[in-house]
């Protein structure tokens, strides 16, 4: 990936790695992982090991430095595709991810990147809010285990699916991901995003569970969020996030994406018709927090990314060269 460097060093003394975990196999698969770009799963299926031992192998890599990972200097493309987010969106941070010149995997090379970002910005007693989605789900997979933070809570910022969709992929699984990673404590915000009229709103958010996430709310310094697009409502994980709800009456003719399930239009604007019934952190209330991470890529999000940047719904962008340079040509 360029941009991005891995280097796989060939370490012929590993005293503390387990027998089953050596030179050659932690070689072979971090070659498999980083050079080309696979996925675990496809991994697991070449190698015949199981996906979570995958996972162990590439960790034991990274902490024997058999895998060095470093950033290099950004190629000029992209350092001025940066330039051009930070200063027309006033953006405090943008993280472009090159183009692969193999085509390797789009979403977990973003993962890496994103975890690695937001690696370097997180610190002992932070307040992190989630969102949910496979988008996150698969960057929390790519932060590594920091045992020298301490203090931080990683709290839900939008309830849950009113239908099934993939556990991981579930907001409280991720954040008790995440504060397991970061050495952090896991809130569970037991509502579901959707509820059915007003009185039962009211009687949610007066729980003294939920009163306590509400309190974290004010305190989120980082929040770390997807964003919906009105491109991908037929989505299986859409439809059942959303399930018996009219949700998708609110993306109208104007309505072109949502953060947190709050629908904005083509510049931004958020419909204020759903507050009543949505348990979710509103979004003046994001404008507010000190970095607000919207991660998201793909033909079929950028007119809601650039939307979102219209209405000035995030100060720090993660995306890939080709969304960005499709939003750059829409601005």
């Amino acid at each position: 990936i360029n941009n991005f460097t891995f280097v796989i060093f060939e370490v012929t003394i590993m005293s503390n790695l387990p027998k089953r975990y050596d030179r050659a196999t932690l070689v072979k698969i971090s070659d498999l992982y980083y050079m080309h770009g696979l996925t675990q799963q496809e991994i697991s299926e070449i190698a015949h090991i199981h996906r979570t031992e995958i996972s162990r192998i590439l960790k034991a890599a990274r902490d024997e430095g058999v895998v060095s990972i470093a950033i290099n200097p950004e190629t000029t493309a992209v350092s001025q595709l940066v330039d051009f987010f930070k200063q027309k969106y006033g953006l405090r941070d943008a993280v472009i991810v090159p183009s692969s010149e193999n085509g390797g995997n789009e979403l977990n090379a973003l993962s890496v990147y994103a975890s690695m970002f937001l690696s370097k910005i997180i610190k002992s007693d932070d307040v992190i809010g989630l969102s949910w989605g496979s988008t996150l789900s698969s960057v929390i997979s790519q932060f590594p285990t920091d045992n020298k933070l301490h203090g931080i809570k990683v709290v839900p910022l939008v309830g849950g699916p009113m239908g099934r969709i993939p556990s991981n992929y579930h907001v409280n699984y991720l954040t008790h991901r995440l504060a397991n990673r970061l050495n952090g404590t896991a809130f569970v915000l037991d509502s579901p995003a959707f509820v059915r009229s007003k009185a039962l709103r009211k009687e949610l958010l007066a729980n003294p569970n939920t009163q306590e996430i509400l309190s974290l709310w004010t305190r989120v310094n980082i929040a770390i969020f997807g964003m919906g697009s009105s491109l991908i409502t037929d989505s299986p994980d859409w439809q059942a996030f959303y399930e018996n709800t009219n949700f998708k009456s609110y993306f109208s003719a104007e309505m072109v994406g949502d953060i947190l399930s709050h629908p904005f239009d083509k510049n931004g604007k958020v419909t204020r018709d759903i507050d009543s019934i949505l348990v979710a952190l509103p979004l003046s209330a994001l404008k507010k927090v000190p970095y607000s991470v919207g991660i998201a890529f793909g033909e079929d999000k950028v007119t809601a990314i650039l939307a979102a940047l219209r209405g000035g719904l995030l100060n720090t962008l993660i995306t890939t060269e080709a969304t960005a340079k499709s939003i750059k040509d829409l601005s």
